[in-house]
């Protein structure tokens, strides 16, 4: 993979390999990185000539090595705006959708045009016919909570290169699904779901389905994968309301990676949770997984155990203290309980609870066991970047008992619960798993989960 130095390096950044030191990369480097591997919680990028560069002073062309056609793909935009420039400040829901070819750079300006349900679909289709014909599956994929506004572009690549370089790779485009996440979460959550439900009010499903046909048609599938915040999306695009329904069947797979939705959505009937926004002042809204089966054929849920963000998310956005203590019984306000993350605790709730009825028909993963059956390469953190942490407080945390961690203020600063959550984006292990879904193969249930006790 090709990459550039984004700064002057020292004694610091960069590591002699086996062929001893060499004088230090500046600004503006060119490298071409093998692999990768990780000292403590940093990640080290290994050059051709097998210098050790500090994986923060890289700057990584993840669409390097892809051909022409591989670098193809579209950018899908629900959000408004002005002389086709998309947005980046608040804005209302658009009750059209626009698109644009994807720059080849993230940082590349691009205008967007309105988009004509027949005549995208068409332009998807045949972008897909150019590929072999044993890549036959097109993702539309939405992306995860926008931290620092902006359009998330810098994702595609990533995700991209996951897929695509992998051998045994039966994707041929990949969607990319840009929607108003915007700024700060605790300014925000009330409008994710709004969003989603204006969406699906206004209609917009009609672009997919009619991609969904042609695709059919031209012997390849449309496949939807939701990262994180996306999911509070999609349930609002899922339940828009009284008088308003959802299309069937548009969806060969759905794949929910690390859900930052309550995991109380995927019990029967779903449940009704107050807006932790507009605690005292309407409205509040009901989360429901299982209109999903109805837009897909298949729902697959990837969660993590060990996703700690998710779980921080909870407590602290929630109106509760700055604490990881955690206490399965409801809070001053029940808030914490409620909205306990899909992603990290996936079916294993419903296991240990009799009173809550799990809905059935999604298929469930625990990443972590997915990461321990992989071996060789598979390990590299050039595709798999979750920095393992290995003190007593985090190995008890992988259990469950996230007593004894300690959180800062503002848990953003600590980058390796950003890039544990990311892992879905270039870990190897789930990326063969997700294909081997797309190619139908069935899923062998492991020992511990056959053994596993139900208490």
């Amino acid at each position: 993979m090709e990459g550039i130095i984004n700064d002057d390096l020292d004694q610091q950044s960069q590591r002699p390999g086996l062929n001893g030191p060499r004088p230090f990369f500046t600004k503006g480097t060119k490298v071409t990185v093998t692999r990768a591997e990780n000292d403590g919680r940093t990640v080290w990028y290994i050059t051709a000539d097998g210098t050790k560069v500090i994986g923060n002073k890289v700057e990584l062309d993840a669409y390097s090595g892809l051909s022409t056609n591989d670098k193809a793909h579209f950018f899908i935009c629900y959000r408004a705006s002005k002389a086709g420039i998309p947005v980046i400040d608040m804005a209302d829901a658009p009750s059209k959708l626009s698109f644009a070819n994807l720059p080849p750079s993230p940082n590349l300006p691009f205008r967007v045009n309105e988009l004509f349900p027949e005549v995208f679909a068409t332009g998807v289709t045949q972008a897909a016919a150019k590929l072999p014909e044993s890549r036959k599956h097109v993702f539309v994929y939405i992306h995860g909570f926008d931290w620092e506004p902006g359009l998330k572009l810098d994702l595609v690549p990533q995700f991209v290169q996951s897929y695509f370089a992998h051998p045994d790779n039966t994707v041929a485009n990949v969607l990319y699904f840009g929607w108003p996440s915007y700024g700060w979460r605790k300014k925000a959550d009330d409008r994710s779901i709004g969003y989603g439900e204006q969406f699906t009010r206004n209609g917009l499903f009609e672009y997919f389905e009619v991609l969904s046909r042609k695709l059919k048609e031209a012997g390849k599938t449309l496949n939807l994968v939701v990262h994180s915040f996306g999911h509070q999306l999609l349930n609002g695009m899922i339940n828009p309301g009284e008088g308003h329904s959802i299309p069937t069947g548009i969806f060969e797979n759905i794949f929910l990676m690390a859900s930052d939705v309550t995991h109380l959505a995927v019990q029967k009937g779903g449940v009704q949770l107050r807006n932790m926004r507009r605690k005292f002042r309407g409205p509040h809204f009901h989360y429901n997984y299982a209109p999903l089966k109805q837009l897909g054929k298949h729902v697959h849920i990837y969660y993590d155990p060990s996703d700690y963000l998710l779980y921080v998310s909870s407590k602290q956005f929630n109106l509760n203290a700055n604490t990881a203590e955690f206490n399965p019984r409801p809070d001053a306000d029940g808030l914490t309980t409620d909205f306990r993350n899909l992603g990290t605790y996936g079916d294993q709730i419903f296991k240990n609870d009799p009173s809550i009825e799990l809905e059935e028909g999604f298929n469930f993963y625990n990443v972590l066991d997915i990461i321990k059956e992989s071996t060789g390469p598979d390990a590299d953190p050039l595709f798999y970047p979750f920095l393992e942490n290995t003190d007593a407080a985090m190995a008890k945390a992988q259990t469950g008992d996230y007593s004894g961690i300690n959180l800062l203020k503002t848990f953003w600063d600590r980058h390796y619960l950003m890039t544990h959550h990311a892992y879905l984006f270039s870990c190897r292990p789930v990326v063969a798993h997700v294909l081997q879904r797309l190619a139908g193969v069935p899923v062998e249930p492991s020992v511990s989960e056959e053994e596993a006790p139900m208490v």
